[in-house]
């Protein structure tokens, strides 16, 4: 029996149906998207969409404004704590992350800071989403951003 294998591509047009499952059932509690707001990221120039999958199977998915805002990274509860979160932010290589502090799974900020990124001290209104930007490492990585 093969090890599994984790796979990061960009996501395209034909990945809605599986992405809007994935975000419908396993992600519903912490993440919202208006009715065709996936199908504008998926083939608009505005953002860019990173898919994880292992083995065939879709385990995850990061969201990137341009130029290079990290918005969303989502792994499948099932999933968490394999390393794919870090792959999706590594490859993805964003300057600034959105971090969304009420998540029902928990503080992502701890995650992010292994990452190499740091509180900007910039929040929205609601004191729930706060900036963090890429410092060191994370700085260094070129972003994927055209």
């Amino acid at each position: 029996m093969s090890e599994p294998v984790l796979t990061i591509r960009r996501g395209e047009p034909d990945d809605l149906s599986p992405l809007s499952f994935f975000c419908d059932t396993a992600l519903r509690r912490d993440y919202f998207l208006r009715r065709g707001q996936l199908a504008e990221m998926l083939r608009g120039d505005r953002h860019e969409v990173y898919i994880a999958e292992i083995d065939g199977v879709l385990v995850g998915l990061a969201v990137l404004t341009r130029p290079g805002r990290l918005v969303n990274v989502l792994v499948h509860p099932a999933y968490r704590g394999l390393g794919i979160g870090r792959c999706l932010v590594v490859t993805a290589g964003p300057r600034e992350v959105r971090v969304k502090t009420d998540m029902s799974s928990g503080d992502p900020r701890p995650f992010y800071r292994r990452l190499g990124f740091r509180p900007s001290g910039e929040r929205n209104a609601r004191g729930n989403i706060e900036v963090f930007r890429a410092t060191g490492a994370a700085a260094a990585r070129p972003s994927t951003s055209s």
